[in-house]
């Protein structure tokens, strides 16, 4: 009888011991279960931080170069070794010339007053005055012949050189005046239009001549060019 209660005991006991380890191991699946789902979460949550700054990052970027685009932007340079520009008008650094170059256009850093550059403010563009006097001024200057068909004669700028104007006056003493211009349909090096326009004065032995390339396809840009050449004058 005794045996019989004993082996009944044991057995409810091993009944209980099984249910607890069942529980215990519901307890741990649970537990790792919980733990995964935390740790998937914290990995999310960081992912999205990462995705956040980088995306702060991207958009710093954009507007540091935002700005060094505006820091770079094109500003009107007045002053050189060669004069001024004032009110719109160049004077030479001695006020021996005065030009009016188009407006915005900037005075080349390099040079002094015998050659004054001037550039658009897409660079593309060029107006440069050249100024001699003394003994160098007869050698500086071309001597034009008083005809148009003389003159395509004596140059060769290519087969598609078109003349546009050809003036030229000359004196007894051998001063000169000269203006011509002419367009290019297909430039090999880019100019599709070049004029000049000056005087040499024999007698003061001084030359100055005024010359615009054009690259732009801006109609306007020539216009530019030869408005100032009208302005080109010595003091």
């Amino acid at each position: 009888m005794r045996r019989k209660n004993l082996l009944a005991v044991i057995a409810v006991a091993m009944t209980v011991m099984m249910a607890a380890t069942a529980c215990g191991a519901k307890d741990n699946t649970k537990e790792q279960e919980s733990t995964k789902e935390a740790a998937a979460t914290v990995a999310a949550e960081s992912k999205t931080e990462e995705t956040k700054v980088s995306e702060a990052a991207s958009d710093s970027e954009d507007t540091d170069e935002a700005e060094s685009e505006e820091t770079t932007a094109y500003v009107q340079r007045t002053a050189a070794d060669s004069g001024n520009i004032t009110s719109g008008v160049f004077t030479s650094k001695s006020g021996k010339y005065q030009i009016t170059p188009p407006s915005g256009w900037s005075v080349d850093e390099d040079g002094d007053e015998s050659v004054a550059a001037f550039t658009s403010p897409n660079g593309n563009d060029i107006l440069e005055v050249t100024y001699i006097e003394g003994e160098d001024a007869d050698g500086a200057r071309e001597v034009y012949p008083e005809t148009m068909e003389e003159y395509k004669k004596m140059v060769s700028r290519g087969d598609d050189m078109e003349f546009v104007r050809y003036e030229v006056k000359n004196g007894d003493n051998g001063s000169q005046t000269f203006r011509y211009a002419v367009r290019y349909k297909n430039p090999e090096d880019g100019v599709r239009y070049y004029s000049i326009s000056g005087s040499y004065d024999a007698a003061a032995k001084k030359y100055i001549s005024a010359a615009g390339s054009v690259e732009s396809e801006d109609q306007a840009v020539i216009d530019q060019i030869e408005a100032s050449l009208d302005t080109l004058k010595l003091k």
